[in-house]
């Protein structure tokens, strides 16, 4: 829309702007709500700073405004101010925005940018006011234009970043890597593949971009089919296969107003595509990115805050999109069910090394490609679906429809995606013989693939957020122990590579997966992280936000090694900075650089320089903090299960910025943390370096900070490996109270009994068998014993079962003395009696 006040205009018709109407507020006129406490701009008049030149009522525009799919959504506004004389004091009153008081309450104010002039969004300096009159949320604030004349001054709601940018961003990089066509397998194995294409078209008829980023090494002639309903560009071929490799997903504004979420995809972006990082190289020959900018341009481009041009929460229709009325979705959906499984490791393993798989239509039907060997299950499901298969000079069309035909896989598939369809491996099938039928079968059988061993390593869904603060992520909540510690491992890594990312932040709860929205009811199964894992087991499926203001703490980040400086974060201040679109970024870039550490193939980690020193002792970090929140979430449901207390301080509620700075089996001698128990799970692999064992108790000694079954010592413990008091008391000859050695200062354990020796037991013989046994008696050294590592508890239990007879053990040397002295003056007085 477009409005004039005299020489003044209000517009809102360029991409993503919003602006549904507006009202001048004359000077007699009192303003709807108290002007703010404001300072003056550098170079402003300085009489009347609190006084507005100009004061204007705005409404913003609700999501689908106007037909019958209008909602609530009213928080995104976007639009431009012409024709205001320079340097007068502006002041604008957002009048119908949805109750953003928290977020304003912590700092957030709206963004600004003059063309020609200041051309780099900045946020107001002037801090806004909130009120609410009449349940209605206003949001008010002032801004000085600069001294220019006839610029245009753009007001947001957070940092932009529009579908048009988006388009000239791909373009640019289009131009850099213009000889991405030209690329073989024959190429260099180091060289950057990137690969633009049209996935689908919107409901409005925009662009949903895939961007394919790897390197050439495992390179194969054969290219990606093409999908049924999906990559409409015809001229533009699909992507090189690309052995031995996962995929990396990662996608970004389902939710059209949450421009953090760009940012991030942004510096996602850059970093990837790095050819002078080793980071980057390391990660393009693990992973082949497949990146999807905007799974919502309509949105974006209307102006909206959350929905589509339908109204519809597109983060929300994972369980069963419409190709149809959620084309974008759709289209995420079955590249996620598809790479699942022709990237995984089963179908790696069957695929040829060489590609010989026929790499386009037309190639197909002029050439027949040998087939490979074929596993007994694929022969047995390959003799049921002869008569099904398409023809033999379109196998790859038959097997993207059967895969990933929604009328009947996915159906039959709705609550349980992890499966596909065997019958769709028709690439490396022999030609059928029969004809073909005109639907497959709905219970045909499906090939069952392991979450781990799934073509899909890590999916990622970019978000904003506007009342929790920092940025965090949500993930699954699932069943099993370990694979739990696998999926908090990933964020807490990134809370190593960012300050800004707030792992305590992060959720992880059950209740998460099936909570419904405030506003329209809609659970969250829906979403794409929680859908994603339960179509195809995915352990890594996270939503990662980012709130449009600023975080709650700040990490402390130890610097990197072998990197001569060049990827040590410079020095960060004492509290949390006003986000800007380069903080977005560095967490972008801390989400790639944490898939390094998950492999242990960083070229330049900081975890080695961590509290953590290697990933194994950071598991078993994360293990703790899995039982203390498991043991908080059973007590806050009644259970009566007891805390686990760690005298460590680690505790679920820690603080951010500290995380709690324990190490595994610590050398500190005040420490009885019990270290966890590892379940039988080839997930925990540490890469630590071998401890020093000492052979005799078993026990970890000394040495690196490392990782096992230790179990520090308590008084049950000393109770179980030392004689009870009635025993001592029988003894003929004990350490006399106080000198049994360091450390005995408690009487209940270790009750002091003088030695005595009668006439009968004067003999030699029989004093010295006394003192012999006497020496197994002295108690053990508390202080000593309590800063012992470890002690074996096969050890402890041999020593407990032991008779009497048999305890005769090395007494502390320190006793050695005092049993010489009393020796002699037995010896003495035995010769008097003579």
């Amino acid at each position: 829309m477009e409005v004039r006040f005299g020489s003044i205009v209000f517009s809102s018709k360029f991409d993503s702007g919003n602006l549904a109407r507006v009202e001048r507020v004359n000077k007699t006129t009192p303003s709807p709500i108290p002007d703010a406490t404001t300072t003056a701009a550098v170079g402003g008049p300085a009489s009347a700073p609190n006084i507005p030149d100009y004061e204007f009522n705005v409404w913003t525009q609700p999501d689908c405004a106007g037909t019958e799919h209008e909602n609530g959504n009213r928080s995104w506004f976007h639009f431009s101010v012409q024709g205001v004389a320079a340097g007068k004091l502006l002041k604008v009153n957002v009048m119908n925005m949805n109750n953003q008081r928290k977020l304003y309450s912590q700092g957030m104010a709206p963004l600004v940018r003059t063309v020609p002039g200041k051309n780099r969004w900045e946020r107001v300096r002037d801090r806004p006011t909130t009120e609410i009159v009449r349940n209605q949320f206003i949001l008010s604030f002032t801004h000085r234009l600069p001294d220019v004349r006839g610029a245009t001054t753009f007001f947001s709601f957070c940092f932009p970043f529009s579908y048009t940018e988006c388009q000239e961003m791909m373009q640019r990089l289009d131009k850099s890597y213009q000889n991405g066509a030209e690329l073989s397998p024959g190429s260099p194995p180091g060289t950057v593949y990137y690969h633009r294409e049209l996935l689908c078209r919107s409901l409005d008829g925009n662009r949903v971009d895939l961007l394919t980023v790897t390197n050439c090494g495992g390179m194969q002639d054969e290219r990606e089919p093409r999908l049924p309903q999906l990559f409409p560009d015809a001229d533009t071929p699909r992507p090189h296969r690309f052995a031995d490799k996962k995929v990396f997903f990662l996608s970004s504004r389902v939710h059209p107003g949450e421009t953090p979420s760009s940012f991030v995809f942004n510096g996602f972006l850059s970093f990837i595509l790095r050819r002078d990082d080793p980071r980057a190289h390391a990660l393009r020959n693990m992973f082949v990115f497949k990146l999807i900018p905007m799974l919502n341009p309509d949105g974006v481009v209307r102006g909206h805050y959350r929905t589509d041009s339908r109204g519809v929460n597109l983060n929300r229709q994972y369980l069963k999109p419409s190709p149809e009325l959620h084309p974008s979705i759709y289209a995420a959906k079955t590249l996620l069910l598809y790479h699942h499984v022709h990237n995984s490791a089963h179908r790696t393993q069957s695929s040829s090394p060489h590609g010989q798989a026929p790499p386009s239509h037309t190639e197909a039907a002029n050439q027949r490609q040998t087939p490979l060997p074929l596993t007994a299950l694929e022969v047995s499901l390959n003799q049921r679906n002869t008569e099904k298969d398409a023809s033999p000079a379109q196998p790859e069309v038959v097997m993207a429809t059967e895969e990933n035909g929604w009328g009947a896989a996915v159906e039959a598939a709705k609550e349980d995606l992890s499966s596909l369809s065997s019958s769709s491996e028709t690439v490396s099938v022999p030609p059928p013989e029969g004809p073909a039928p005109a639907q497959p079968e709905e219970d045909e059988e499906r090939e069952s693939i392991p979450p781990k061993e799934g073509g899909v390593a890590y999916y990622v869904d970019l978000h904003g957020h506007a009342s929790k603060r920092g940025c965090f992520m949500y993930g699954n909540n699932l069943p099993d122990e370990s694979q739990q510690v696998e999926n908090m491992l990933y964020p807490r890594l990134i809370a190593i590579n960012s300050p800004h990312f707030d792992f305590v932040g992060c959720n992880f709860s059950e209740k998460n997966m099936y909570a419904r929205d405030k506003r329209d009811g809609q659970s969250k199964e829906g979403s794409g992280r929680v859908a994603v894992h339960k179509a195809i087991g995915l352990l890594h499926s996270y939503t990662l936000e980012c709130n449009y203001n600023t975080g709650k703490a700040l990490n402390t980040i130890p610097a990197a090694c072998h990197d001569n400086g060049r990827a040590t974060p410079p020095p960060m201040p004492a509290f949390p900075p006003k986000y800007t679109p380069e903080i977005f970024e560095q967490v972008g870039r801390a989400v790639a650089i944490s898939a390094l550490d998950m492999a242990e193939c960083n070229p330049w980690p900081r975890l080695v320089l961590s509290e953590h020193s290697c990933l194994g002792n950071l598991r078993a970090w994360v293990l703790k903090h899995v039982r203390s929140t498991a043991t908080q979430t059973a007590n806050h449901h009644g259970k009566a299960s007891p805390p686990k207390i760690f005298h460590n301080g680690l505790s679920g509620l820690a603080a951010e910025g500290s995380f709690c700075r324990v190490r595994c089996n610590s050398q500190s001698s005040g420490s009885l943390t019990p270290s966890p128990k590892m379940h039988n799970s080839p997930s925990f692999t540490f890469g630590c370096p071998p401890p020093m064992v000492n052979t005799q108790n078993h026990g970890v000694r000394g040495g690196h900070k490392s990782l096992g079954s230790v179990r520090g010592l308590g008084c049950a413990d000393f109770q179980a490996g030392a004689l009870t008091t009635a025993a001592r008391s029988k003894a003929p000859f004990t350490a006399r109270p106080g000198r049994g050695g360091r450390g005995c200062r408690n009487p209940n354990l270790h009750p002091g009994h003088r030695a005595t020796a009668t006439l009968q037991d004067c003999g030699p013989q029989h004093i010295l068998a006394s003192l012999k046994f006497s020496k197994c008696e002295l108690p053990p050294h508390v202080g000593r014993a309590s800063n012992r590592k470890a002690v074996s508890s096969e050890s402890a239990a041999a020593r407990h079962s032991k008779t009497r007879p048999n305890l005769i053990l090395q007494a502390d040397e320190r006793a050695k003395p005092q049993a010489c002295k009393a020796l002699k003056r037995t010896t003495a007085r035995a010769h008097v009696v003579k």
